[in-house]
């Protein structure tokens, strides 16, 4: 999945959140965010596994640790998993969860995003010659 498809995935949630649906926004605000997750391992070449666990695992230490993505973006995919399956047991969902699970997907789509964008200006900037970091000044002798 892509950005523009966690995208539409979060429009879905906030649909769901204004009709009522707590434990369904919950579900989908997760969606919208682990396929930015698997956006983003697709972007380093490595296929994301298939638990949802597994793919939150492999994206914060491939993304967030080796990367230097927001390690804000890893807590708050780490945060969805663990609301997303606290959505899919009978305990009810309070009200307010939808809105503050679209907010912390928001976020981490956001920044994935914003990630993959600096990192096709760096993948074109290296294949045309340009130098991604300014060269620090010569020292004259």
């Amino acid at each position: 999945m892509t950005v523009e498809q966690a995208r539409t995935e979060l429009f879905a949630a906030h649909l769901l959140a204004s009709t009522g649906f707590a434990a369904q926004t919950v579900a989908l605000a997760f969606r919208a965010a682990l396929a930015a997750a698997r956006g983003a391992l697709l972007e380093l070449d490595r296929v994301p596994p298939a638990e949802p666990a597994a793919v939150v695992a492999a994206f914060v230490r491939h993304v967030v640790a080796e990367r230097g993505l927001d390690p804000d973006a890893g807590r708050g995919l780490r945060s969805l998993l663990g609301r997303a399956e606290l959505a899919d047991s009978p305990v009810p969902v309070p009200p307010e969860e939808g809105p503050a699970a679209i907010g912390d997907a928001t976020a981490v789509v956001d920044a994935v995003d914003a990630w993959l964008t600096h990192s096709d200006f760096v993948s074109i900037a290296r294949s045309v010659g340009m130098p991604t970091r300014p060269k620090p000044p010569r020292r004259k002798r």
